[in-house]
This record gives C-alpha cells, structure tokens and sequence, in this order.
C-alpha cells in the first residue's frame, strides 16, 4: 500500500477551466491521481477563493493549528471549530471532474472559467478577475523575496 507520504501530490503552475452546468471543474491531468479521490474544500478566510487539499494535508494544517502555543487555547478553539464547520468534503471522479457546492461558487464567484493555482500540497481555486488582480498586486512581493532568496 501506498504511504501518505509517497502519495503526496504536488501542485504546481496555473490553469484555467471552466465550471460546467453542474459546478465541477476538471482537476488537470497532471494533478490527478488515476482513481477517484477525495477533496477537502475550504474557502479562504477573505473568501477570495476555494482551497483543495487532501484530507491528510488538511489533518496536518488542523493539528498545526492545535498545538500552535502562541495563540491562546480559546482562540484555537474558536478558530478549529471554525475551520471545520467552513471545511466541505469533495469528491473527484474516475475523470478529475470535482463537483464544487453552490454555496461555496457563490460565496466566492466562481462561474464560467476560473483559474486553478497550484500551492505545493494544496490548490486554489479563484475567480479569473479576482486572481488577476491579485497576481498584478502580489508580484512586487515575490519579486523582493526572489531576489532576497538569490532567485
């Protein structure tokens, strides 16, 4: 059996897909796994856009927020109880098709094409305008830290 760690998919680059009638977006061939799998979605806390994680990498992002010291123990508490309840599970099909719920397309104004951004263990999903300008609004920052870094 495949352990969690050799099963980890890295999610790299940008594309854009379109929802169809039923909201499922089609996850690209080369994020996608050859059999069904499950999806953590989880909007932002600006609802600017969806994140897709596995269940794994939501279970580590959970407990890093759990055992975080530096924010008081009510405060971890609120927040995981609010990250869990926002959390929606999601399956992708045989063929990458993800079914997005309404709630969530509507909460975030994902309709028609949308743009899928890689995040190492995760992705996001955005509406096409809100990531353009917040790709035009970001690249001043990665281009500081590109260079800080020797990139």
């Amino acid at each position: 059996m495949e352990s969690i760690a050799s099963a980890q998919t890295f999610y790299a680059g940008e594309f854009r897909h379109a929802l169809d009638e039923k909201n499922r977006i089609t996850i690209p061939s080369r994020w996608r796994r050859k059999s069904a799998e499950e999806f953590i979605l989880l909007p932002d806390s600006q609802n600017q856009f969806l994140l897709v994680m596995s269940p794994e990498e939501f279970a580590r992002m959970s407990e890093a927020a759990e055992s975080n010291a530096s924010v008081a123990a009510r405060e971890r508490r609120v927040f995981l109880r609010q990250l869990h309840s926002r959390a929606q599970h999601g399956l992708a099909d045989k063929q990458g098709r993800l079914v997005l719920p309404e709630e969530l397309c509507r909460k975030i104004g994902l309709k028609g094409e949308v743009a899928l951004v890689g995040g190492r263990g995760r992705f996001e999903i955005w509406n096409v305008t809100r990531w353009k300008r917040a790709h035009e609004e970001e690249t001043p920052t990665y281009q500081h830290v590109a260079n800080v870094i020797g990139l």
